[in-house]
């Protein structure tokens, strides 16, 4: 009786403070609910600063987005770079206003600079794009221009009813052009390619000049790319679509599987994810490219998956609200068996992209895969968060403004909670079998109730005195 008196003296969140160990082997009675007000200043802290860093630092969009030319050099002979000395080269050209980052790989012991701009005016390379764009029938971002030096290949994949001599009149239009076309039959359409062997002379020019100088490179050692401002709006117009069709079919999903507030309390938290994301892009300005939107449809998965862990569970604990359960402490008891579960996955999860991210990009210089990485770290950090500071109190604040829940609301704070059924300390205050109400003892634990007899008591046997 006393061993088992001790156990009950040792309920984790009632009778002492929870340890590790009550994590590992899902002990855990926390009171989540008890603090919704200040998770709900938490969840506004968290927008209120997103948005804010986003309106101060702004994102750092790429040129698929923007459009424009953007120049890559790597320095020679393992030389640093310094964006303030790029700046300087650049500024008697026009170009003080530019975008310039440098990248370290460590395992090569080489930096790369990169210089965006906007579309240069009057530039042969834009006006070349247009031409062949109006020759077969396309847009502008459907062509793309590659340049290594005074050389440009433009290439159209995918057209149909191409014309070559159509193709040739229309670039000759462009003073001083002399390109080679070349159309390549294919399963889906033709692939136009034209390749100019010297472009003329344009501002490009001084730019690639100044910045092979600068790195102590050739000419034709500067990678140039131009992009359409047309294409970077087609991006983030498919981007925005596919995000909208998202919440579209999550909202329907859920709202089948379970109900509608568990849908609307689920987009929430997502939109939080989101938005959190974005403001930790804006504050590290790492550059957005197409793979981060990926990233950012990949996380939107992970982010749900806990909210829909959590949410199974409080519909399969439902049944037991009454009594001196209310819904609030419904929903701790789901928290508390699925909490576990939870972190152990995000963690899982984390580890492997918390390894491309610090390892490969930071220590090994696998830029390339750094704005991937960091958006799904980010992601996978948050929604776990969200799920629990998040949707799981939107959802209850909601819910027990129904009739049926508000007559209990409030119920159970005072009595010693249920721990998790997989726990070994587990405790019922109501018989199982009977289903009778039992009192806690505080000398011991409670009992089955007594038994009332059904005959009369036999009579005591009177027994001799000895003498």
């Amino acid at each position: 009786m006393n061993a088992v008196a001790d156990q009950l003296e040792q309920i984790p969140g009632v009778d002492r403070r929870h340890r590790f160990g009550d994590l590992l082997h899902e002990r855990t009675n926390f009171r989540f609910m008890r603090h919704r007000k200040r998770m709900l200043i938490a969840f506004v802290a968290v927008i209120v600063v997103s948005i804010s860093s986003l309106l101060v630092f702004d994102l750092n969009l790429g040129i698929d987005f923007e459009g424009g030319v953007s120049w890559s050099v790597e320095m020679a002979d393992s030389k640093d770079a310094s964006i303030a000395a790029v700046r300087d080269r650049l500024a008697p050209l026009g170009f003080e206003d530019t975008k310039i980052t440098t990248t370290n790989n460590a395992q090569a012991n080489t930096t790369t600079v990169r210089v965006q701009s906007a579309e240069i005016a009057n530039d042969p390379v834009k006006q070349v794009r247009d031409a062949i764009a109006e020759a077969i029938d396309a847009t502008p971002a459907e062509v793309t221009a590659d340049a290594k030096g005074m050389s440009v290949t433009f290439s159209a994949l995918g057209i149909h009813d191409a014309d070559q001599k159509k193709v040739e009149s229309a670039v000759k239009k462009v003073d001083g052009v002399d390109a080679e076309v070349t159309i390549v039959p294919g399963t889906d359409g033709s692939n136009v390619i034209v390749v100019v062997d010297e472009m003329p002379a344009s501002e490009r020019d001084g730019v690639t000049a100044a910045l092979a100088k600068y790195a102590g490179r050739e000419v034709s050692d500067v990678s140039i790319n131009t992009v359409g401002p047309t294409w970077g709006k087609e991006v983030s117009k498919k981007a925005l679509y596919a995000l909208l069709m998202f919440f579209a079919v999550l909202a329907v999903y859920l709202s089948l599987r379970f109900e509608f507030k568990m849908a609307a309390s689920a987009i929430i938290a997502v939109i939080h994810d989101i938005i959190f994301t974005v403001g930790v892009y804006a504050i590290v300005g790492f550059e957005v490219t197409p793979a981060t939107v990926t990233a950012f449809l990949t996380i939107l998965g992970f982010s749900l998956y806990d909210t829909v862990v959590v949410f199974d569970k409080v519909k399969e604990n439902a049944v037991n609200v009454g009594g001196k359960l209310s819904y609030a402490g419904m929903v701790d008891q789901a928290l508390n068996q699925v909490l576990m579960r939870s972190l152990s996955t995000s963690l899982v999860a984390l580890l492997p992209v918390a390894s491309l991210l610090i390892v490969g990009s930071f220590i090994l210089g696998a830029t390339a895969l750094e704005e991937f990485a960091l958006a799904l770290f980010a992601g996978l950090f948050i929604g776990t968060y969200s799920s629990i500071v998040v949707a799981a109190p939107a959802l209850c604040t909601w819910k027990e403004r129904e009739s049926r829940y508000a007559a209990v609301r409030g119920r159970g704070e005072r009595t010693r909670p249920n721990i998790s059924e997989r726990s070994p300390l587990r405790v019922e205050n109501v018989n199982p079998e009977t289903g009778s109400k039992v009192e806690w003892d505080a000398t011991g634990v409670p009992g089955p109730a007594a038994v009332k007899r059904t005959n009369a008591p036999r009579p005591r046997s009177q027994r001799g005195r000895k003498r």
